[in-house]
């Protein structure tokens, strides 16, 4: 599938003047990154998805030849990455400028950036100097809960995952040919296994990558708790639950 998708997002405490900001140099990044290495090609970068919560916008490029649009993909890759990681930015003083404007934005209370495209996503948690490394995203096989929300398989197959533990949106993306995983699966609970990239600080999942399997949790009946049992057998006479809790707590 086509690399055509882009995402930029801000953490922390976002104010209307930072996120307004950013995304003005995000958008003089785009077009610069367009002169560079897509021919100068008039690439139109349409919204696809916005989560207030974090701050986070999902672009998809649109120009009459796919090519030129996952190059810029890639290079906003590169750019990412060098960011991250503290490398000297392998574009223009022109984009590098834009890079620096970018992370002036980290001022304490905005805590962090994110690039991320279908592929790769990198974190940048401070204004780096080069040689200066960002810590870097957690990868491993886990499984995050939480209710499935938005899904896209015009440009991209993956969906948002709004983790119940800490209320915060999880990027999924799918693997082509496994579509099936996604069916009848909008607006339910759900377990989900795959790849997952944690920010190294805290721990909590921001994307997951190469999904295994979506295990829909169904809603209870009406009234089922009435039917809870006990672990133990109880006789009129023996100690309440909450007088062993008491004892064993003491104890």
């Amino acid at each position: 599938m086509a690399k055509e998708t882009l995402t930029f997002a801000l953490e922390g405490d976002i104010t209307l003047a930072s996120f307004a900001g950013a995304i003005g140099e995000f958008n003089a990044l785009l077009g610069n990154l367009s002169k560079e290495v897509g021919d100068n090609s008039p690439v139109e970068w349409v919204v696809e998805e916005l989560y207030a919560g974090s701050a986070i916008a999902t672009f998809h490029g649109i120009y009459e030849d796919v090519r030129i649009v996952e190059t810029i993909v890639d290079a906003y890759e590169q750019v990412g990455e060098a960011l991250a990681f503290g490398h000297d930015i392998p574009f223009s003083e022109a984009v590098r400028k834009n890079c620096r404007n970018i992370t002036s934005v980290l001022n304490g209370k905005v805590t962090s950036l994110r690039f991320e495209t279908p592929a790769r996503d990198f974190i940048i948690s401070g204004k780096l100097q080069i040689g200066e490394k960002s810590a870097p995203m957690k990868y491993s096989l886990g499984t995050v809960k939480g209710t499935i929300q938005t899904l896209s398989m015009r440009k991209k197959l993956s969906f948002i995952l709004w983790d119940a533990l800490f209320d915060k949106p999880v990027s999924c993306y799918i693997q082509e040919g496994k579509e099936e995983l996604l069916r009848e699966a909008w607006g339910k609970r759900a377990v989900v296994t795959g790849r997952i990239g944690r920010q190294a600080e805290s721990g909590r999942p921001i994307s997951m990558r190469e999904v295994k399997s979506i295990e829909i949790i169904e809603k209870p009946e009406r009234g089922s708790y009435k039917r809870a049992r006990g672990v133990l057998p109880w006789k009129q006479g023996d100690e309440k639950p909450e007088v062993i809790l008491r004892r064993m707590r003491d104890a």
